[in-house]
């Protein structure tokens, strides 16, 4: 087994400015079962926590630029040292729709059975901030 990546791509029927809001505007963000933990800064901590209070994931901020691009690292969620990997989020527009494109960097080994429930979660989560960015400008 090798390294993978998954590389995933949604056309938004929404602009730029709002898919950007449903990552980084915590009332917005809620409206997908829970909110980014951080400050949004290069260096900064960021983690998803659910609306249960539960948090799921702990990262660290690589990259950000406004309305096109966020790119972080994951840890194990049990051992902050532990890079399972990278993720990337690129912002794109293309006149009054949205690109965005997720690409995850996988530090690990995992089975083709893994690999294709991560990417099938990629699917669910990109459907997830196409259908909120949608209904926000309804």
């Amino acid at each position: 087994m090798k390294r993978k990546r998954i590389n995933k791509i949604v056309e938004i029927n929404a602009p730029l400015e709002i898919v950007w809001r449903v990552f980084t505007d915590p009332q917005v963000t809620r409206q997908m079962g829970g909110e980014y933990q951080t400050d949004w800064n290069v260096g900064s901590s960021i983690g998803w926590k659910g609306l249960d209070g539960t948090v799921y994931t702990h990262g660290k901020i690589l990259e950000i630029e406004t309305n096109q691009l966020i790119k972080h690292k994951l840890f194990d969620i049990n051992d902050h040292n532990e890079l399972l990997s990278v993720i990337t989020y690129k912002f794109n527009s293309n006149g009054i729709h949205t690109i965005l494109t997720g690409e995850e960097e996988l530090n690990y080994e995992m089975t083709d059975h893994q690999f294709k429930e991560a990417s099938d979660s990629w699917n669910t989560a990109l459907n997830a901030v196409k259908e909120t960015a949608e209904n926000l400008i309804k």
